[in-house]
């Protein structure tokens, strides 16, 4: 069997590399349908993704970012800097906000697919294993879907693989790579903070080896990003560890595992069977690193994406682990070399599971683009339904962040987050309720009629019980506008008379 760092480049047979030549453009052919999908749509693919184009839109004007939890806006910038603050100078440079973070991530998933290349190739000296994994990676439609949509995840996961690449080039190559690793390290944790599996798996595979390397490495992310942390959070009086991590902290909901456990039994579990019956044959050779690396950053996830709010993008990591640790697998257990001699092996027959890894990729890849197509031309028909509400100068509390961003307007009021933080007690909600009395809002988009019975649904944005009440007597229903979310937009106006002086500005003014 080749060990890491040699170069065994034949190996595999030539219907082989045909094969995963197929695999390859099958990829490419997916990831140019969602970039150009991506470039098209003019709408956020996710709510998360609209309150982000929202908050990087105000960003770029104003040169605010994190906000004061005790007074409009009420909006939370949950994330860490860097995103904003490159997506904000896209902005800048003219393009529009959804558009800035797409381009971010879609850059990053192309940065994603060479590390993998390079990592692949480096553990197992050889570019038909490298080939593959690009190829499964760039079809998995969880990368693909994430890949292209305007939030952190996907540029967190670049600096964390590329912090691991400088790890491997050390451990491999012998090179002196670790001070990069941990500054990557460090910028995958100031792009999302729960990005810790990868220097934490540096850390413990450094302990196992080179014990002053590893105390050097973690004095390194922990001294330089702890510094960081508090020097931002000193400079903005408490606001960023307020919104980042204080406000971030939303009810634990063992429910949310639901959707991202089904996606990795269906989807992700063909190549997670590859990954384990290789692994202890690759914990013999250098090729454990990875697997380490994934047991963290699985880890991470079961402990962080049981809560409100929480998507399979906690899956992502994992994910791309997955690929490269499958890669490994294959190439512990001679599979390319076993094929190439026309071996009747059992291993051979992993074949099975990587093509199944494929089908269930592309079975769910075309319906998810279609799905995009779709709810861009069911956004664009409720935007111009809303229109009318939005281009005022009055002030506008909104549920829909869509809206707000083809309006060119921010959050006053980010219902969800606003709510579980009153209820947490962290938001004084009197401020709200008092505008709410007065009809200082022109107009309230909820997606909910005031006259049904109300969703039980926990993660539905809506104001508190109080205030949703206060709306009942104080606005009436002018329209319904059908929609992609839920039952759609219902419009609530003011009832009679002219409302007093609002406490805070328009945002227009």
């Amino acid at each position: 069997m080749s060990m890491a760092g040699q170069e065994q480049e034949s190996k595999g047979s030539p219907r082989a590399w045909q094969l995963v030549s197929v695999l390859v453009a099958i990829a490419g052919l997916l990831l140019v349908a969602h970039f150009g999908v991506a470039i098209w749509s003019a709408s956020e693919f996710t709510q998360p993704e609209g309150i982000i184009a929202t908050q990087v839109r105000a960003f770029a004007q104003e040169g605010t970012l994190y906000y004061s939890l005790q007074r409009y806006p009420y909006t939370v910038c949950a994330y860490m800097p860097i995103f904003y603050g490159v997506t904000a100078g896209l902005v800048k440079a003219g393009l529009h906000p959804l558009l800035s973070g797409r381009a971010v991530s879609m850059l990053a998933l192309a940065a994603v697919l060479g590390l993998l290349w390079q990592l692949v190739r480096m553990y197992t000296g050889n570019r038909l294993a490298a080939w593959l994994g690009v190829a499964l990676a760039g079809m998995t439609q969880l990368l693909l879907g994430w890949g292209t949509t305007g939030q952190v995840d996907m540029l967190a996961v670049a600096f964390s693989l590329a912090a691991f690449h400088q790890y491997a080039r050390h451990q491999v190559n012998g090179r002196e790579s670790l001070d990069w690793a941990a500054a990557l390290a460090v910028a995958g944790l100031f792009t999302k903070q729960t990005f810790v599996a990868a220097p934490a798996a540096i850390f413990v595979l450094l302990l196992l080896t080179a014990p002053r390397r590893a105390v050097r490495f973690a004095v390194l992310v922990a001294g330089v990003g702890g510094a960081m942390v508090l020097g931002v959070n000193g400079l903005l009086d408490g606001r960023f560890l307020a919104n980042t991590v204080f406000a971030n902290m939303n009810p634990f909901a063992w429910y949310k595992l639901k959707l991202p456990l089904e996606y990795l039994g269906i989807v992700l579990a063909p190549l997670g069977l590859v990954t384990l019956v290789g692994a202890r044959a690759s914990f013999r050779t250098p090729m454990r690193a990875p697997f380490v690396y994934l047991g963290f950053a699985f880890s991470v996830f079961l402990l962080t994406a049981p809560k409100v709010g929480a998507d399979s993008n906690y899956l992502i990591e994992t994910a791309v682990l997955l690929v490269l640790c499958g890669c490994c697998s294959l190439e512990a257990l001679r599979y390319f070399q076993l094929t190439a001699e026309g071996s009747r092996s059992w291993v051979t027959l992993l074949v099975l599971p990587l093509a199944l890894y494929a089908v269930q990729n592309l079975r769910v890849a075309a319906p998810g683009l279609v799905q995009r197509v779709v709810r861009e031309q069911a956004f664009a028909k409720q935007v111009e339904g809303l229109r009318p509400y939005l281009g005022g100068r009055g002030r506008i509390l909104s549920a829909d962040s869509n809206a707000l961003v083809q309006a060119g307007r921010s959050f006053e009021v980010e219902p969800l987050i606003y709510r579980l933080l009153v209820e947490a007690g962290r938001i004084d909600a009197a401020a709200v309720q008092r505008d709410l009395e007065g009809g200082d809002f022109e107009s309230i988009l909820l997606y909910e009629d005031l006259a049904a019975v109300a969703d039980p649904d926990p993660e539905f944005p809506r104001l508190t019980a109080g205030q949703m009440e206060t709306i009942r007597r104080r606005y009436e229903l002018v329209k319904h506008v059908p929609g992609p979310y839920l039952g759609g937009v219902y419009v609530y106006q003011r009832t009679g008379g002219s409302s007093r002086r609002s406490s805070r500005m328009t945002l227009t003014d």
